[in-house]
């Protein structure tokens, strides 16, 4: 991607498990994209604001998969909580 004279941005593709789709993030970063962009893999996540959350760990906070998996599942548990 370093030839390349504008940011890339991914596309999160078909839905898959939440640790799956934080790897697939995580790896597109590593390899020098500037972000992603999902909509099912948030939309049709168990708690879509936890997993928001998670992902934003993958790419700006430059978190592993399985610690934004961690949190994804924490948010997840204290949402259901509330309700």
């Amino acid at each position: 991607m370093a030839g390349c004279p504008v940011p890339i941005v991914i596309a999160g593709g078909k839905k898959i498990p939440e640790l799956d789709a934080l790897k697939m993030a995580r790896r597109a970063v590593e390899q020098g994209a500037a972000g992603v962009d999902m909509g099912r893999n948030i939309f049709a996540a168990g708690d879509p604001v936890a997993m928001v959350q998670a992902v934003r760990a993958v790419v700006h906070d430059n978190e592993k998969p399985e610690k934004a998996f961690d949190l994804y599942q924490s948010l997840m548990s204290k949402g259901k909580k509330k309700g």
